[in-house]
């Protein structure tokens, strides 16, 4: 006699009679599976990277800091990081690069709390939004220094931060637009996102600056989300939905190097100046080409040097100043031809 399967009905349909004994062991190989792949995929947003080539190092090193920031194949901050590693080298202290590979907020926040609970002697990391506060706290609560660099929090009236001024370097380039432009002028505004609040105290100051002349009128605001490529699309889209833009304003080097390719695809009729921060090598380039015509060079060597050293000094139990800013230069073609390095 051939066996014949058990239906129970569901809906208008039907579906095999699971035995209930097998039931438990699905549940248990579901639960498996899906933390292995929130492991899995929490691990492919971050990068840790320990410097030191032996355990003896670390065992020889009395203090052991961690820099925690985002988007860590950025070379801006690589350069930071640089400028840790250089600070900690003379001074016999350990320092590992932790990172996430885009800007996410709760990755970020996970790695605090993994610094924390490795009991590190100092933190290093961006301030980018209040939702950082409750960890930042925790952290300090544990005895743990806390220093901010490249990127403070909104209304931090608590913790060192060390970087540019980020406002006044914005209204900086403002002023500079307007200096350099006359007549009625459309202006386009490519900001990195809406998350990290030095770029939005770039655009604050930028804007504030140009305001005080009634010529200049910004037509666009669009977030590149610190992507080269949606930078080019939305530079693409404004040009296409604003023809008559004369100037274009990036808030970071990813958004200035979209903003040259935007411009390339549209092929605009006029002129465009490009104004923007951040300088390497390929800006350099695109400053003597003439498609990025003023470029804003921060010193993000000197915050992770900088910042180090007041780790130390912190754990030493001195007195530090609220807010460090480093220097900020404005490169133009003339500048990066007349450079003799």
């Amino acid at each position: 006699m051939k066996s014949r399967k058990r239906f129970f009905k569901m809906g208008q349909g039907t579906c095999p009679l699971v035995p209930q004994g097998t039931l438990v062991p699905i549940f248990i190989i579901v639960l498996v599976v899906s933390v292995i792949l929130t492991f899995y995929f929490f691990k492919e947003t971050i990068h840790i990277e320990t410097p030191m080539g032996n355990n003896q190092i670390a065992e020889r090193n009395d203090k052991h800091f961690v820099l925690i920031i985002q988007e860590l194949e950025n070379p801006y901050l690589q350069d930071l990081y640089a400028g840790a590693k250089a600070a900690a080298g003379e001074n016999d202290v350990t320092i590992e690069y932790w990172g996430t590979a885009q800007t996410n907020v709760d990755d970020l926040i996970k790695l605090i709390e993994m610094a924390i609970a490795s009991k590190v002697d100092g933190i290093l990391t961006q301030g980018l939004t209040q939702e950082f506060e409750p960890v930042i706290n925790k952290a300090v609560e544990r005895g743990i220094p806390v220093i901010f660099v490249d990127s403070d929090l909104e209304n931090n009236d608590e913790w060192t931060y060390v970087g540019t001024d980020n406002y006044q370097a914005g209204y900086e380039m403002g002023l500079t637009v307007l200096d350099e432009t006359s007549g009625k002028t459309k202006v386009g505004i490519l900001n990195g996102n809406l998350i990290n609040i030095n770029l939005e105290e770039r655009v604050q100051g930028f804007l504030d600056a140009i305001s005080t002349d009634n010529r200049m009128e910004v037509v666009a605001v669009e977030s590149s989300n610190l992507s080269k490529i949606q930078g080019a699309e939305k530079t693409y889209q404004m040009l296409k939905n604003h023809p008559d833009i004369s100037i274009l304003y990036g808030t970071s080097a990813l958004d200035s190097f979209g903003i040259v390719e935007g411009i390339k695809k549209a092929k605009p009729s006029s002129n465009i100046r490009v104004y923007a921060f951040d300088v390497f090598e390929e800006t350099f380039d695109l400053l003597k080409s003439g498609e990025i015509h003023t470029a804003l060079k921060q010193e993000p060597y000197q915050m992770g040097y900088t910042g180090v050293n007041l780790l130390i000094d912190l754990g030493q139990g001195k007195a530090i100043e609220k807010n460090i800013y480093t220097p900020i230069t404005l490169l133009t073609k003339e500048d990066v031809e007349n450079d003799k390095d």
